[in-house]
């Protein structure tokens, strides 16, 4: 490298150097404390249930469910609640909740059927979002509106995998019991 007066490099230039080096080092770093994680198709993390924890002190409040038309939003929250008491997930009213969350449901037509995809947003009682889960299922059927394929067996379906999911997240926070490491799977 030589500097515009075409002798060797200026003290500038070598200490941006060291600075691109040291960085590249960091990263480095970084790279391989975050190599046993592992990222869904979809690029999100994904969370697996911890057998051990005991998600008592991680209470939920499901705020809203959004997206479903109206019959099937209804029966959706019943089945919610009851996989989300099978999951031992505790519920409680926003006032004393740990976590509130907000769920979006969309269906989509995809060839042999439909496409449910659901999110949902995890927040702190402060309203600040602390994680993102999102998953989808597929529902065999044919037609032109996906959510006509949404039978009473496919949403019993659809709410125990959103359960599963929110389950695998609590089960990783700090309130649930025994501590330990966060646990991520693909």
């Amino acid at each position: 490298m030589k500097s515009k007066q075409g002798g060797r490099p200026g003290p500038g230039r070598a200490s941006t150097a060291l600075l691109t080096l040291a960085a590249a080092l960091a990263l480095g770093g970084c790279v391989e404390a975050t190599g046993d994680l592992a990222a869904s198709p979809e690029g999100s993390w994904q969370f697996v249930r911890r057998s051990d924890a005991s998600m008592a002190g991680a209470t939920l409040a499901i705020m809203s469910v959004e997206g479903a038309p109206d019959e099937l939003a209804q029966r959706f929250d019943q089945t919610l609640d009851a996989a989300a008491a099978e999951r031992q997930i505790a519920l409680s009213p926003p006032t004393s909740a740990k976590y509130l969350v907000r769920g979006y449901l969309s269906a989509s037509l995809i060839q042999d059927g439909a496409e449910v995809d659901f999110v949902w947003d995890v927040y702190t009682p402060d309203k600040q979002r602390a994680q993102r889960l999102s998953d989808a299922i597929a529902v065999r059927g044919s037609g032109a509106d996906p959510w006509a394929m949404v039978t009473p067996a496919a949403l019993d379906s659809i709410a125990a995998k959103c359960a599963d999911d929110l389950a695998a997240y609590l089960s990783n926070t700090p309130e649930a019991a025994p501590g330990g490491a966060l646990s991520y799977a693909q």
